[in-house]
């Protein structure tokens, strides 16, 4: 019998990683697969959990995370907690492996979430304690960190704290952060991947210290809960943005779900992918720092809802460089003559782009079939619709003079798309690459339909919204 080699198998359980179910039905094949099926099931135990949240789930995962903890009277205590609360958990069974030790994501938040079901306070916190001393220690090296808001639990006071997290690679936490957890985070210089929450007061200063011992920050993501309009801290934004200077030659990602407050984005030379979120009520003065702003080496631009005049900007500036454009523009802001301009501009300046999000209207056919004549590297369209767009007058276009690498259409908010229409676009598209295509089906009718096409193969493969 052929055996696979073990690296083989690693890199066919990762490729199954979102698919738990075939993984658990791997587990017990022998014992090489269930070494490697357990290390990547406990790499991110939270998953499930973050994503797809059950009672029956959350207390499978408590139960295996209790067994590990040596003190029995511990163990009885932890489970009176929760029986004092209606909760009660099964026996105690003493785990096969140590799972806690192949954990790289530790989320705090989903910890929380867990012990909430415990009423009483102090019993509560007595839980969560024993829990963060399991995933805390010198054992368990967690490279992924979440730390929820108004987290106030004193993690400086776990011995190994500083060494468990001294190789973290991902943070994600928000900006009012405590002194007892910046205490904790102390030894760590490897964070690449940050995520911060920036808070409308009560900011800790105390976090730029740690964003400027970082020794390569790649991807930097600045959003924020509060309302758009919510005034910000801005002489703290000034500093935040400012303690990124350091990293500029290494940041290639960054997002920031408001406007910035100093001119930052002119030092990120190698910059690759830039996320904005915008409002049209917002003042276009704003975003001045982004008028005649150079980044030759964008290839991937994120907008929401942004002023037509910095959206162009960006994209005339960029010299060519991109690649993948969304143009997310859900309060249909601009004008027919807006959309027309914006338009214009991605192909006049992106000979090389490949996928494309933006929402055409009635009177844009013409600048569209340019579009589609110009861009002749074109492998994806997501087009999100408006009421009244005329499907007609875009699926002959699309069928007469698409790029010949075009086959991924991703239709948004096609409420006034009929079965007509798909009949006629994938009737005309015959002979061309097979389709993989998103939309919502309204009807049953449509789902046949297009059920239909892929028993056929002019669908390569359909989903839904």
């Amino acid at each position: 019998m052929f055996i696979l080699n073990k690296d083989i198998l690693h890199l066919i359980f990762e490729y199954l990683e979102d698919n738990k179910n075939d993984l658990y039905s791997c587990l017990l094949v022998n014992k090489t697969w269930c070494e490697i099926i357990v290390l990547i099931l406990w790499r991110d135990p939270w998953n499930e959990l973050t994503n797809f949240p059950h009672f029956r789930s959350t207390m499978l995962l408590l139960n295996v995370i209790i067994s590990h903890i040596q003190d029995e009277a511990k163990v009885k205590e932890v489970y009176n907690y929760f029986k004092n609360s209606g909760i009660h958990l099964s026996s105690r069974q003493r785990p096969l492996l140590n799972y806690i030790r192949f954990c790289k994501h530790l989320n705090l938040g989903s910890i929380m979430n867990i012990t909430e079901y415990i009423k009483d306070l102090s019993e509560r916190l007595i839980v969560e304690d024993e829990i963060f001393k399991l995933f805390i220690n010198r054992d368990v090296k967690i490279t992924y960190l979440y730390i929820p808001k108004k987290f106030n639990c004193q993690l400086h006071l776990i011995p190994e704290a500083k060494i468990c997290f001294s190789k973290i690679k991902f943070l994600k936490c928000y900006t009012n952060i405590g002194n007892n957890i910046l205490t904790g985070l102390s030894e760590c210089k490897s964070i690449e991947n940050l995520a911060l929450f920036i808070e409308s007061s009560n900011n800790n200063y105390e976090i730029i210290k740690l964003i400027k011992a970082q020794k390569k920050l790649v991807n930097v993501y600045f959003g924020s809960y509060d309302d758009y309009h919510e005034p910000q801290d801005e002489p703290f934004c000034k500093i935040l943005e400012n303690s990124l200077i350091k990293h500029s030659n290494t940041i290639q990602y960054f997002a920031r779900f408001k406007p910035f407050t100093t001119e930052i984005l002119s030092s990120l030379t190698n910059l690759k992918s830039l996320e904005l979120h915008g409002d049209q009520l917002f003042e276009e003065s704003k975003w001045k720092c982004l008028e005649n702003l150079s980044l030759p080496s964008l290839q991937f631009l994120i907008l929401q809802d942004f002023p037509v005049k910095y959206l162009i900007s960006l994209i005339e500036n960029t010299k060519g460089s991109l690649t993948i454009i969304e143009l997310h523009n859900y309060g249909n802001f601009y004008s027919e003559n807006e959309n027309e301009r914006i338009i214009h501009s991605i192909y006049q300046n992106c000979p090389k782009l490949i996928y494309l999000t933006f929402t055409p209207q009635v009177g844009n056919i013409i600048e569209i079939e340019k579009l589609l004549t110009t861009c002749q590297y074109l492998i994806g369209l997501r087009i999100i619709s408006n009421y009244g767009f005329n499907w007609d007058n875009f699926f002959n276009a699309l069928t007469k003079i698409s790029p010949i690498n075009l086959y991924k259409f991703c239709f948004e908010n096609n409420f006034s798309m009929e079965i007509a229409h798909i009949k006629f676009f994938i009737d005309n598209w015959k002979g061309r690459n097979p389709i993989f295509l998103k939309l919502q089906c309204k009807t049953m009718e449509i789902k046949y339909l297009l059920e239909e096409y892929e028993l056929e193969g002019r669908i390569a493969e359909y989903d839904e919204w």
